[in-house]
């Protein structure tokens, strides 16, 4: 057995040398044998272990448990670490069942010990009868596609189950060799616990039908599990490349000289607030490609991906084929709208408006002086984007060079980067969000057009507008970031002094 686990584990890259492993142990046969394993691969592996237990506070002998598990670790010099809690009082305060709050709160626990120690991965027991098990519930329950695959040998690149090779019997057997004990959970008898009945009920029957009946459905999640992976990269491409995203809270470090009155914004965390896509394109995939699309999109901006069913996802889809105005609300504060032939998934209006008040806080000031002081200068913007500006002086260059840097900024087309010439700019000017006073000049002959009417004429939905930065001077807008530059500050072949800026980070 432990060869074919050393194979399991090399065959899905589970470990590295010198790694240091959070083992959770109950005491029961599964996870003792885990410990086993990884302490006959200790030194092959130069690994470090550190075994957690949990008491959830359900059974009057986890005590016994406990002090077994202890035991063991000072038996193999592993340090051991003890977590106890009331799992049914928090499972009822959080509304959710006793199985959920307790392996919610051991991968809490597993998260600690590796802040804690260093660790970099955790090992749990799961086993090959696990994964049937898993199968079924998740079938039953209603699965999308990834469900089908049950447990993955490795998730996030952190959490490892080792065991996923082997069936129960052949954990047993192998401790029973060795003559080493382990605890039963009594609980495990319980079937009013649905994967106990699953365990214990159904699957035997299940295996009168065909002895191999549960090799069979570890060996279809696994093939199904590869299966996910390839058409989750495809989705994940295809969200790269056609799904635009917008965050819209202030990252910690603004990294220049800014005006925020409220200090909790300098703290606040990045979010998604709302992403969109061409909902014409999005429908001429495949129905299953364009719903899983749909459910990334969801993930994005609810941030989670738990009561997020197929449900909504339909209902997103079918949305796709309605008229534009139409809108649905979706679990936590979310709603879908399509707006100017656009899909839009995004916060509600009410949680944007609080976000979008805080972004009106920030403005980051780029003074006249500064032109004459500096070379460059970077600004830091929320969503991990940045302005950067350089200044060039007509007097530290040749005729030649400078002539040429006028030319490549009268003939560029980027609309990431534009140029502007400062001889003639007085006013400090700001990096912000736009405001519905803010108004551009777009003729030559110095027409204005007001930025609201600006973004209904570009068709630029409402709520993605409280969220666009511009660069001005007051309430003159000098360039819409990543969009259209007034027609004024322009250079010519008199300006001595020149601003380029580039918006990077898009």
């Amino acid at each position: 057995m432990l060869q074919k686990v050393r194979q399991y584990i090399q065959s899905f890259h589970m470990l590295n040398k010198k790694d240091g492993i959070v083992v959770g142990v109950s005491g029961g046969a599964d996870s003792v044998a885990l410990l086993l394993v990884l302490q006959e691969l200790r030194e092959e592996w130069e690994l470090q272990l550190y075994v957690v237990h949990v008491n959830h506070g359900i059974r009057a002998e986890a005590a016994e448990d406990a002090e077994y598990v202890r035991m063991l670790c000072n038996k193999l010099e592993v340090p051991f670490y003890l977590f106890e809690a009331d799992i049914p009082a928090m499972a009822k305060e959080q509304g959710m069942s006793e199985e959920e709050m307790g392996r919610l709160y051991r991968y809490q626990c597993f998260e600690q010990v590796i802040s804690q120690v260093g660790a970099d991965k955790v090992a749990v027991a799961h086993h090959m009868d696990d994964q049937a098990e898993t199968l079924l519930f998740h079938l039953v329950r209603g699965s999308r596609l990834a469900g089908a695959g049950g447990m993955r040998p490795v998730t996030d690149g952190k959490i490892i189950r080792p065991l996923l090779s082997c069936r129960k019997v052949e954990l047993v057997d192998w401790l029973r060799e060795k003559k080493v004990g382990w605890k039963e959970d009594v609980t495990n008898a319980d079937n009013q616990y649905a994967r106990n009945s699953i365990r214990n009920q159904v699957i035997p029957v299940l295996e009168q039908v065909n002895a191999q009946a549960v090799y069979h459905m570890a060996g279809f999640a696994e093939e199904m599990n590869a299966y996910q992976a390839y058409f989750q990269r495809a989705v994940d491409i295809y969200i790269s490349e056609h799904v635009r995203v917008a965050t819209q809270h202030v990252s910690e470090a603004l990294g220049f000289t800014s005006k925020i009155k409220d200090e909790e914004i300098r703290s606040c965390k990045e979010v998604v607030c709302n992403c969109w896509c061409e909902r014409e394109h999005l429908l001429q995939q495949e129905k299953i490609f364009a719903k899983a699309v749909i459910y990334g999109m969801l993930v994005k901006v609810c941030g989670r991906k738990k009561d997020i069913g197929s449900v909504h996802v339909e209902t997103v889809y079918e949305l796709l084929q309605k008229q534009s105005g139409k809108k649905l609300s979706l679990p936590y504060g979310v709603e879908a709208e399509i707006s100017y032939e656009k899909l839009i998934i995004r916060k509600s209006l009410e949680e944007m408006e609080q976000d979008a008040a805080k972004l009106q806080e920030l403005e980051i000031l780029v003074s006249p002086a500064d032109f004459f002081e500096v070379k460059e200068q970077l600004i830091e913007l929320p969503g991990k984007k940045h302005l950067k500006m350089i200044f060039f002086y007509r007097e530290q260059y040749s005729k030649k060079e400078w002539d040429c840097l006028v030319q490549e900024a009268i003939n560029s087309k980027n609309n990431y980067t534009k140029y502007f010439e400062c001889d003639t700019i007085k006013d400090t000017l700001c990096v912000r969000v736009s405001k519905s006073e803010d108004s551009l000049v777009v003729t030559e002959s110095g027409g204005r057009k007001k930025l609201s009417r600006y973004f209904i004429d570009a068709k630029i939905p409402v709520e993605q507008r409280k969220s666009i930065f511009v660069l001005a001077a007051g309430n003159n807008v000098l360039w819409i970031l990543g969009k259209r530059r007034c027609e004024t500050y322009k250079v010519t072949t008199q300006s001595t002094i020149i601003m380029k800026v580039t918006y990077e980070g898009v």
